[in-house]
């Protein structure tokens, strides 16, 4: 069945009520981050009418051209929605009604025409001011009608445009039209015919909105057919992480499944180990899919250092004088273990960017549920309380400005790393470098620094093996190694 989502706020207060039965989720307003927490595949269809312009982050437009090159299919119509669908209709994204087709053609313009300040959800969005697109319409039915001419309202639109979004209202056209050097009598007669015959364009547009998605099979707009995927850059990458809810909380943004695997990455004692083998075992598959190699008798290491010889890396079998690099991503007492462990420690450390492995996404979907979830949510909730805690004492508190410094020595005390081999360290956890794990770090610091017997106790409860894959467990560092 057919999935629909509708991001509404303001535009169409009384959604809930019109969608009854209809199959329609509906949403809050969109902001940056919203669209990668929806479980959407190909024939999908998400209905965008609100969105945040200032308070949060607006949605972006590659997060829209990440569902369309999914197949799903996106609408926009009356607010946000009419914006981002005037710039992505050629992309495939569909626009419904007058605001996106002035949008598109050029009869608007500027982004706050759509804006307006309101009271919150639980308030029923009340309107504080008017959207000048809705002054607009107004404006057109009352010199219709007589009541002006088109001359007196340019000149008070040319005023409203100039205020911020939050000062434009019919009560302030008094002081509105004095500033145009207009007749008072005109302007009140105007004042009056507006609020007695407000036009609300914002909310026809989101109707006809709504009628397509009440439609068991939406009519299919005549567009080109859905483009190829977007090229997932490193932002999108990190944006689609930081969206993907824990488990239980597909729509929350408080509790992120990125921040469970950051707890387990910085504070669980053997996650270096199941790092490696994580690794090793991703990169032995990507040998299998991509170069047809077998797995025979071979060890999954064996085959992850093949992998690496045919992405160029080095040849097979090794030579230790041409294996100069080796030191760069080896510690001085590494350089004496036998070659092919030095070559495969090596390989895992280098690989996130020379085989362009997304390390935080295979280690999520490898620890999304169990024991070990319900621990590091423990873990990042105490943390969020200390942080809470210490914002109500100290107000204007920022933890990114934590000092470098303090942090290593955090992270060198748990991982019982020299801070000469911090670097290394990092990358054992999968980190691409020390300064990553150091601003992963920041939000527990304050939990791990000052509530050390309770951080520390989590952390043992981390590295109880409860993450490892099962064909994981006897390899690697025995558990005696592990620090107590």
């Amino acid at each position: 069945m057919t999935k629909k989502y509708c991001f509404v706020g303001p535009s169409l207060p009384d959604a809930a009520e019109l969608t009854a039965g209809a199959r329609v989720e509906l949403l809050p307003p969109v902001a940056a981050g919203d669209l990668g927490r929806l479980d959407v595949g190909p024939g999908d269809v998400v209905a965008i009418v609100d969105g945040y312009f200032h308070q949060r982050g607006s949605v972006r437009h590659k997060e829209i051209l990440d569902l369309l090159g999914r197949e799903v299919r996106v609408l926009g119509a009356s607010s946000m929605g009419a914006l981002r669908a005037a710039e992505l209709d050629r992309f495939g994204m569909q626009g419904i009604g007058r605001i996106y087709a002035d949008f598109r053609d050029g009869r608007l313009e500027a982004d706050d025409e759509v804006t307006l300040l309101h009271s919150p959800e639980d308030e029923g969005y009340r309107p504080h001011s008017e959207p000048l697109v809705c002054m607009r319409a107004t404006f057109a039915a009352a010199v219709r009608s007589g009541v002006c001419d088109a001359l007196t309202t340019d000149r008070l639109i040319s005023v409203f445009s100039q205020r911020p979004f939050g000062w434009r209202s019919y009560s302030a056209l008094p002081e509105a039209g004095a500033e145009a050097g207009l007749e008072a009598t005109t302007v009140r007669a105007l004042q009056r015919y507006c609020v007695a015959h407000r036009q609300d364009p914002k909310r026809e547009d989101a109707l006809a909105l709504l009628d397509h998605l009440r439609a068991v099979d939406p009519v299919e707009p005549d567009v080109q057919p859905p483009p190829p995927r977007v090229h997932r850059t490193v932002f999108l990458y990190a944006w689609q992480l930081a969206a993907r809810a824990a488990g239980g909380e597909r729509h929350s943004p408080r509790t992120s499944a990125l921040s469970l695997l950051r707890a387990c990455q910085l504070f669980a004692y053997d996650y270096p180990l199941h790092h490696r083998n994580m690794t090793l075992r991703t990169l032995a598959s990507r040998c299998a899919a991509e170069c047809g190699e077998r797995a025979g008798g071979d060890t999954e290491a064996e085959r992850a250092l093949r992998h690496g010889e045919h992405r160029g890396l080095y040849r097979l079998p090794a030579d230790r004088e041409r294996l100069g690099f080796l030191n760069q991503w080896l510690t001085p007492a590494e350089t004496d273990l036998p070659l092919a462990e030095q070559l495969t420690t090596a390989l895992i450390r280098s690989c996130r960017t020379t085989l362009r492995l997304p390390w935080d996404e295979n280690a999520m979907s490898l620890m999304e549920d169990g024991p070990v979830s319900d621990v590091a949510r423990q873990f990042v909730q105490h943390a969020r309380e200390v942080n809470d805690r210490a914002r109500e004492n100290r107000p204007g508190l920022r933890l990114d400005a934590v000092p470098r410094t303090k942090v290593t020595e955090l992270l060198a005390s748990y991982w019982d790393a020299p801070m000469s081999d911090l670097e290394l360290a990092a990358l054992d956890r999968g980190f691409a470098s020390t300064d990553g794990a150091v601003a992963a770090a920041r939000p527990f610091y304050l939990f791990a620094r000052y509530n050390e017997a309770a951080a520390r106790s989590l952390a043992t409860s981390l590295s109880a093996r409860q993450f490892l894959h099962p064909e994981d467990v006897g390899r690697g560092t025995p558990a005696a190694a592990w620090p107590q």
